[in-house]
């Protein structure tokens, strides 16, 4: 029985299980979430939203906070480098109300992220970083706040005194994906580093990095962290949640996918659905045999209905 069916509690959010579905950019919208959640995931988390476009008010930014009615408690992912901008933001904006949680995203690794500052980016500038935390806890209404990190830039000889010091300001948890900026997404996680960092902080440490099977949770378990953090390998497999925990609905991937397009439909309309689907599609397809022509097809529906008749269609 994995020990991850147990109750975890984030700065007095209080979680069913410790199976938590990773912020992933242009991935967890909350059509995603919604699928997750009805998988068994205890807790979803927004794509990385930027302080500044809440700051200016932009109207995409903004559409990235949407929720599902199956999203209680859930936690928004923000990325920024100002400490006084994630203040300004949390203590005026009203669409993050509806949030429990204030994840400061600190190890995406892209430049179009670091480049400003932010990102993996801290990771190399822990005063500033200390700042951000310190300057959310302040501003985030009582609301926990938690920090998501990567081992280091180049290696993992600073992970722990950075997260020690993510404790100090006043993290509630930290997120430990076991990998270096440098790696992006190439190699192994390192579960080894990461149980580093659970042993060297009082706070609750969930560890994500290459958790795609039960057999997977073996690692984790090891490190004796306290949840895990699931990100690729539920693209494609929601059912992986329940998986994990040792549940069973009995839903297959061709049926996960057409709810998943279904909710796409109903959060955003049809066009949208039907060309933003076609993310997702070859990773549900994974593994089917003569499904080539079908991927293509896919590729090229135009709205919902053509997608569901593909899918259902059994081809």
């Amino acid at each position: 029985m994995t020990p991850f069916i147990r109750k975890l509690n984030i700065g007095g959010v209080e979680l069913k299980n410790s199976i938590i579905l990773a912020p992933m950019a242009g991935f967890t919208d909350v059509a995603f979430r919604r699928l997750c959640r009805e998988c068994g995931a205890a807790l979803t988390v927004t794509e990385m939203v930027s302080v500044n476009g809440l700051a200016y008010g932009n109207a995409k930014t903004r559409t990235l906070l949407k929720l599902s009615d199956v999203e209680s408690p859930c936690a928004v992912q923000l990325f920024g480098s100002r400490p006084e901008t994630f203040a300004q933001v949390l203590a005026g904006c009203e669409s993050l109300s509806g949030f429990d949680i204030v994840d400061i995203n600190m190890g995406c690794p892209m430049p179009k992220v670091t480049s400003l500052g932010a990102g993996s980016a801290l990771l190399s500038d822990i005063v500033r970083a200390s700042e951000i935390v310190d300057a959310c806890v302040e501003s985030a209404r009582g609301r926990a706040v938690t920090v998501k990190m990567r081992l280091g830039i180049t290696d993992s000889c600073g992970a722990e005194k950075f997260a020690c010091e993510m404790e100090r300001a006043g993290a509630a948890a930290i997120t430990v994906h076991g990998r270096t900026a440098k790696q992006l997404y190439g190699g192994l996680a390192d579960w080894d580093a990461i149980s580093k960092v659970k042993k060297a902080v009082g706070i609750p440490v969930i560890g994500n990095g290459d958790i795609a099977s039960v057999s997977d949770l073996d690692k984790a378990e090891k490190s004796l962290v306290d949840g895990v953090s699931i990100g690729r390998g539920a693209l494609g497999n929601p059912m992986l949640f329940e998986c994990l925990l040792g549940a069973q609905t009995g839903l297959t991937r061709r049926q996960a996918a057409i709810k998943h397009v279904e909710y796409m439909d109903g959060y955003f309309g049809s066009a949208y659905a039907a060309v933003n689907f076609r993310k997702h599609a070859g990773r549900y397809l994974h593994g089917e045999a003569n499904s080539r022509d079908l991927k293509l097809a896919l590729t090229a529906a135009s709205d919902v209905s053509e997608v569901k008749r593909l899918l259902e269609s059994g081809v």
